[in-house]
C-alpha cells in the first residue's frame, strides 16, 4: 500500500515539475511541459481513480507552494489535474455485456468516443466560462486576448517605421486574436489525447494497464455534437460582438472531436491494409508538417456521422493497434 501512494505521490511531483519547467523559458522547458499530463495519466490508468486523485493534490500543492500564490495552483488544478480525474474515471468505467448461448458476456469499456466527448465539452466549459468571466472587461474576452498579444508581440515587432509597424502590429493581432481562445482549447485537447495515449501505451508495453486500449476506428461521437457544432458555427457567423466571438471560438473547439471521428475512420480504412502501420505514420506526419489534412479529417468525420462510411464500406479489420 505504501508503494500505491509513494508513486501516486510521485507521478504529482513530477507532473508539477514538467508543468513548472515552463520558467526555464527554453524551447525544450516547454516541451517538457507539454508532458505534465504524462505522470497524472500513468497513475489514473496505472493505480486508479484514487492513484490520480492523490496526484493531482499532490501536483496542485507543489504549483501553489512554488507559483506563491492560489491562482497558480488553481490554474495547474484547473486545466490538469481535474480534467484527468474525470477522464480517468469515465475511462475506467465498464460493464459486463449481455451473456448469449454458450457464451458469458464479455467486459464493455468506456467507448473512446464519448471520451473525446468529455474532453472536447470540457474544453468547450473553459472557453466559455474565460467569456463569462471577462465579460465585464474593456472589450470582453476578445479585448483581453487582443491586450495580452499586443503585449507578447510588441517586442517582436519594433522594426521599420513607427505608423507602419503599428499597423501591421494590429492586423497580425487582430487575426490571432480573432480564433486564439479556440485554437489554445484545441491545443489542450490535443495534448492531454496524446498524453492520454501515451500513458495508455505505456502501461500496456509492461502489462500494467487497468482497461485495454481504445480503438481509434471505434470513435463514434454522439448524435447531438454536429447540431451542437452547426449552432456554434451560426452563432459565430451571424451574430456581431461578444457572442459572435464565442460561437466562432466554439466551433473550433468542437470541431476537434470529429477531427478524432474523422481519424477514427481512416484507421478503420487502413487496418484492412498490410502496411497499416507505414500508412498511419505517414498520414499522421503529413497532418504535422502542412496542417490542412487536419481540415479534411474534420469533414470526413462529419460526413462519417451524417451518412455511416465506417459502417457502410469497412470490411474486418486484420488487427489494428
Amino acid at each position: 500500500m505504501a508503494r500505491y501512494w509513494g508513486f501516486a505521490g510521485s507521478a504529482g511531483l513530477a507532473s508539477a515539475a514538467l508543468y513548472l519547467s515552463v520558467i526555464l523559458g527554453s524551447p525544450g522547458a516547454f516541451l517538457l511541459a507539454y508532458l505534465a499530463p504524462l505522470p497524472l495519466f500513468l497513475a489514473g490508468l496505472g493505480l486508479g481513480l484514487s492513484g490520480v486523485a492523490v496526484a493531482g493534490i499532490v501536483g496542485s500543492l507543489i504549483v501553489f507552494l512554488a507559483g506563491g500564490s492560489f491562482v497558480a495552483g488553481g490554474l495547474y488544478f484547473a486545466i490538469e489535474a481535474l480534467p484527468i480525474v474525470i477522464l480517468v474515471q469515465r475511462a475506467l468505467l465498464s460493464r459486463q455485456g449481455e451473456a448469449g448461448p454458450g457464451h458469458a458476456g464479455t467486459l464493455e469499456w468506456y467507448p473512446p468516443g464519448l471520451l473525446v466527448t468529455w474532453l472536447v465539452g470540457m474544453a468547450a466549459l473553459l472557453v466559455t466560462v474565460a467569456w463569462l468571466a471577462l465579460s465585464g472587461s474593456e472589450g470582453g474576452l476578445a479585448g483581453t486576448v487582443e491586450r495580452f498579444l499586443s503585449a507578447g508581440l510588441s517586442a517582436m515587432l519594433e522594426t521599420g517605421d513607427a505608423g507602419a509597424d503599428m499597423a501591421q502590429r494590429q492586423q497580425t493581432i487582430g487575426t490571432i486574436a480573432a480564433l486564439f481562445p479556440g485554437v489554445a482549447a484545441a491545443s489542450w485537447i490535443v495534448m492531454l489525447a496524446i498524453n492520454g495515449a501515451l500513458a495508455q501505451g505505456l502501461l500496456s508495453r509492461f502489462d500494467r494497464n487497468i482497461r485495454p486500449s481504445p480503438r481509434m476506428a471505434e470513435t463514434f461521437l454522439p448524435g447531438w455534437m454536429l447540431p451542437a457544432l452547426l449552432a456554434a458555427a451560426l452563432v459565430g457567423l451571424a451574430m456581431p460582438g461578444g457572442f459572435g466571438y464565442i460561437g466562432r471560438n466554439l466551433m473550433v473547439v468542437l470541431a476537434v472531436a470529429y477531427l478524432f471521428a474523422g481519424l477514427g475512420v481512416i484507421h478503420a480504412f487502413v487496418a484492412r491494409m498490410k502496411a497499416r502501420q507505414v500508412m498511419m505514420v505517414g498520414i499522421y506526419v503529413t497532418m504535422v508538417l502542412f496542417g490542412w489534412p487536419v481540415i479534411l479529417a474534420v469533414v470526413l468525420g462529419v460526413v462519417d456521422q451524417m451518412f455511416g462510411l465506417r459502417r457502410r464500406f469497412a470490411g474486418p479489420a486484420q488487427g489494428e493497434e
